[in-house]
């Protein structure tokens, strides 16, 4: 044991070749997990990861290695593996609150909201002071809609002189949430200056373009553009979202000049060739993404739309054959693939996107208090315009010409809002019955007869306002409920402000034209499958069109 001490005072003083031969030849599991430690922190993951494995072997009962297990693992990014270190502390030593603070850090990172909350919940419990304790803690009560919880935390770390990045980033983003936008731009910009990374620059960029702060949003990007490549690659993301494709080639032309780029360069490539109807050259960039990255989902979408838009619809559905296998919930694989059907002319297309069948519209059902509907689309539209905090629409969402709330409705303490999410219940059990049940369809085939609502916005539309073809990636069904709708709208012919279904955001080859239209009326609410391709026709008037969609998921 002398041995084992002087290996660990040598490992303490930073003298990894001492604390080494102090310790080699001791076959103690003590000794060996202690040699695992001196790796890690060398940087030999793999070589710490079989000594932790040789330790655990020996000692199996040691909650220490477990954790120390799962911290290697997800060090090397291996989560299930992390994920069965951390469980197996915590089982042998329930209070471990190391390996609950590890295992909630990677509950958090696989956005696991639910169970991450139970275990801070746990955490909060056995150490209420810890910093990682209450950070958790607030990060995920955030995500979950619990805005005024988390910023009351993040306030008080930074009031006690924790004004760590991290802790300013997040509580601009749970001030932002809460409409106080003016103190979370404050927020948001200390955090970017005191730490540049791609999420702080997007998060500052995006919330500076909503408020039309275009010349700070400008030369926030032109001076991210300028410091490295990770955010040079992000600033020009953010400018090809912005609706400025050449500005954003511009920007990567010019840091390939100065750096080696990540392959993510060549991803955003592709959809800025892609907004410019240049499919052969984005083509080429997303099969250079992929030569360099082949697990890059976002590059394989730029690759299959690519490929349909020069009508190359065989190869298009081999590709979304692989990704329908690792993925076969999501959304936007699936409306890829009946792309693909469609232009081959496949029957089975028609199977896949049958419209009659799964696009309803139901009246909403008039909540109790309200004589009538109108009168309680009043309400709503009074509750929901108290949440449009900004100038224009998010850059990383479909519409155009209008503003989206920032915080999901169901964690909005307002009685109008609540008897809204009440509600679209029952239209949301009438749809999944007339749906029915089946394996053969990936609507069906989720179908439980339960649900919860996954994330619910609102919209408005106003000036030439629209939204771009697109689904939802993370849906099952999504909506569109309509408060308010311009008289154009009810009346005209041009299908002013009108949904329509099935036309990509992308041209094809041959053209793939909307297949479906509905005129929406105040009250109407329309289910669909999030795979299916919809968007709307722009509006013309100043009048406004706000709606209230939604995704559930079965569960």
């Amino acid at each position: 044991m002398q041995a084992i001490a002087a290996g660990h005072a040598a490992w303490k003083s930073g003298n990894h070749a001492l604390a080494r031969r102090q310790l080699e030849s001791i076959a103690h599991p003590q000794a060996i997990h202690l040699l695992a430690l001196i790796e890690k922190d060398a940087g030999n993951l793999q070589a710490a990861r079989s000594l932790l494995e040789r330790a655990a072997a020996a000692s199996p009962n040691d909650a220490e290695i477990a954790n120390n297990q799962g911290n290697v693992a997800r060090l090397l990014g291996d989560d299930a593996a992390a994920e069965t270190a951390y469980r197996r502390a915590l089982e042998l030593v329930p209070n471990f609150v190391q390996a609950g603070i590890g295992f909630g850090r990677l509950l958090i990172d696989r956005k696991r909201w639910e169970e991450a909350d139970r275990m801070y919940a746990r955490l909060s419990e056995l150490a209420p002071e810890r910093l990682p304790v209450r950070y958790g803690a607030a990060t995920v009560a955030l995500e979950l809609g619990r805005a005024e919880e988390a910023e009351s935390v993040f306030a008080q770390l930074i009031a006690e002189g924790s004004d760590r990045p991290e802790i300013r980033f997040m509580h601009g983003r749970a001030l932002a949430q809460l409409r106080r936008t003016d103190d979370a731009l404050v927020e948001l910009a200390a955090a970017y200056r005191a730490a540049p990374s791609p999420m702080s620059l997007r998060t500052l960029a995006s919330t500076l373009w909503m408020q039309r702060e275009r010349e700070r949003f400008d030369e926030l990007l032109t001076d991210a553009a300028g410091r490295e490549p990770a955010l040079a690659v992000t600033a020009a993301e953010i400018q090809r979202e912005s609706g400025a494709p050449e500005p954003a080639l511009a920007t990567i032309g010019s840091a390939e000049r100065r750096w080696r780029l990540p392959p993510e360069a060549d991803s955003v490539a592709a959809m800025a060739y892609i907004d410019l109807d240049d499919a052969a050259r984005a083509e080429q960039a997303a099969r250079s993404c992929l030569a360099a990255d082949p697990g890059n989902r976002t590059a394989k979408a730029h690759l299959i739309t690519a490929l349909l838009m020069q009508g190359h619809a065989g190869e298009a559905l081999e590709h979304v054959a692989e990704m329908r296998a690792a993925e076969p919930d999501g959304q936007h694989w699936i409306a890829y693939e009946a792309t693909a059907l469609r232009l081959l002319g496949s029957e089975d297309y028609r199977a896949l996107v049958d419209l009659d069948r799964f696009v309803q519209s139901y009246t909403l059902p008039t909540p109790s208090g309200y004589d009538h509907l109108a009168d309680f689309n009043r309400a709503l539209l009074e509750a929901l315009d108290r949440w449009h905090l900004y100038e224009t629409h998010p850059l990383d969402q479909s519409l155009r010409g209008g503003s989206q709330t920032p915080r999901d409705l169901t964690s909005i303490d307002d009685p109008v809002i609540r008897a809204f999410i009440q509600a679209i219940d029952e239209p949301i059990r009438r749809y999944m019955a007339a749906v029915g049940t089946g394996v053969e369809h990936p609507l069906t085939r989720r179908n439980t007869g339960d649900y919860r609502i996954a994330g619910c916005w609102s919209v408005k539309l106003s000036g030439r306002g629209y939204h771009v073809n697109h689904v939802h990636p993370e849906g099952w069904i999504s909506s569109a409920y309509y408060v308010a709708v311009p008289e154009e709208t009810r009346t005209g012919d041009d299908r002013s402000g009108w949904i329509k279904f099935g036309e990509p955001p992308f041209a094809t080859v041959p053209a793939t034209p909307p297949e479906k239209w509905i005129r929406p009326e105040a009250g109407l609410l329309v289910l669909f499958p999030s795979f299916l391709w919809h968007g709307t026709a722009p509006i013309h008037d100043r009048s406004l069109r706000v709606t209230a969609p939604f995704d559930a998921v079965p569960i």
